[in-house]
């Protein structure tokens, strides 16, 4: 790690100086001695750390208010694009902020600041740009815009789901309901523009790469593993639309992105199941959504008629996603019942007419093989 006498210096020279350039030094000094913090990969396990970043007790006195300056600042020009520079500079403002939430400590004081607010602020502006396909865009490097995206999701998760359960779960590890009550630092409170601003980022995205869309599915996930006040927050009827939407997202598969739908659908329908039992655990007046109006949808689209999702001609390999996205949708139904008020849910089931459609399905799948074998 840097000395501390170092990062004491350059900061003493900011102070007196007012350059920006030595405030971004003090940064990338600071930045460099925890870059395993940053951990922006969703798709791996969380790592262990070596090395806890300190307190901000520890940090500069007036830290957080020169950061929350230039953050501002950033925001106020980045519609209009930012420079080379200011780009590097937000970068490392949203970096430092992840590697501060490492240590668990610092995530209330940060998570009650307004930095959260004014990084979806950028975050929104810059998947806008990365939605849009122009000449200009395909000429421009998107490489800033997409790196800063994947950080603010980090951040927005070190604040949301400091345990890293939701990515615990993803890889396959069982986070126990003891081990989460073992856990001592909260969540921060969920930011009312969380809700918009997913919903926004999934509006006109086929332009959007599919990479990205995920890191926006892991968050939402890490948000509902996180701490059940943000989940009851987050799982409203617009980010419920969302996550359908994303599973019936077949009617616009081209040939070689079956792939890439697959992993998606895998990753929608973790988040489905773990939306199902977070509500299984609150109760009625705590609610947006009810489980059974999740199920309804849920079966439509699972007994959907794939003549019916689009206008193209389809190909015997997009008949085979979409016959593997219903058979991953009825392997998440078991995976839905591996909570602890099984028979609740059950009898929630029955009463969606479950039965009713899975005959239904079969009936389906039976005619789609009559017609295929006769054509």
């Amino acid at each position: 790690m840097a000395s501390t006498e170092r990062l004491y210096e350059v900061w003493m020279l900011y102070c007196n100086k007012k350059d920006p350039d030595y405030l971004k030094l003090w940064l990338e000094i600071f930045v460099s001695s925890y870059e395993k913090c940053l951990d922006v990969d969703f798709e791996k396990p969380p790592t262990r750390l070596e090395e806890v970043p300190p307190v901000m007790s520890l940090l500069p006195d007036n830290i957080l208010q020169v950061l929350r300056h230039q953050l501002l600042q950033c925001v106020q020009k980045v519609s209009d694009g930012l420079e080379e520079e200011q780009q590097t500079l937000a970068l490392l403002l949203v970096k430092f902020l992840i590697v501060v939430c490492r240590n668990l400590s610092n995530v209330e004081e940060i998570g009650t600041c307004s930095y959260i607010n004014h990084v979806i602020t950028m975050t929104t502006l810059y998947i806008q740009q990365l939605k849009s396909k122009t000449k200009e865009k395909e000429l421009e490097d998107q490489t800033p815009a997409e790196e800063f995206v994947r950080h603010a999701l980090t951040f927005c998760e070190s604040l949301y789901d400091p345990y890293r359960n939701w990515r615990h779960r993803a890889s396959g590890e069982l986070v126990s309901a003891v081990e989460k009550s073992r856990q001592k630092f909260k969540a921060a409170p969920l930011t009312l523009e969380f809700i918009p601003f997913f919903y926004q980022c999934f509006q006109e995205s086929e332009h959007l790469k599919e990479s990205l869309k995920c890191c926006l599915l892991h968050l939402f996930g890490a948000i509902v593993a996180g701490s059940q006040r943000n989940a009851l927050l987050a799982i409203s009827p617009a980010t419920m639309e969302v996550l359908m939407r994303v599973l019936a997202d077949c009617d616009t598969l081209d040939n070689q992105d079956c792939q890439d739908l697959t992993h998606k659908a895998q990753l929608t329908l973790k988040c489905l199941t773990e939306v199902v039992q977070m509500l299984l655990a609150s109760s009625s007046d705590q609610r947006q959504v009810e489980i059974s109006t999740i199920l309804e949808n849920y079966f439509k689209l699972l007994n959907s008629d794939p003549a019916a999702l689009t206008v193209r001609s389809k190909s015997r390999q997009w008949e085979n996603c979409f016959v593997a996205l219903q058979i991953q949708m009825l392997n998440t139904i078991t995976e839905m019942f591996d909570c602890s008020d099984r028979p609740v849910l059950q009898a929630i089931f029955l009463n969606s007419n479950c039965f009713e459609h899975l005959i239904r399905l079969l009936q389906n799948s039976k005619v789609r093989l009559i017609c295929q074998f006769c054509g």
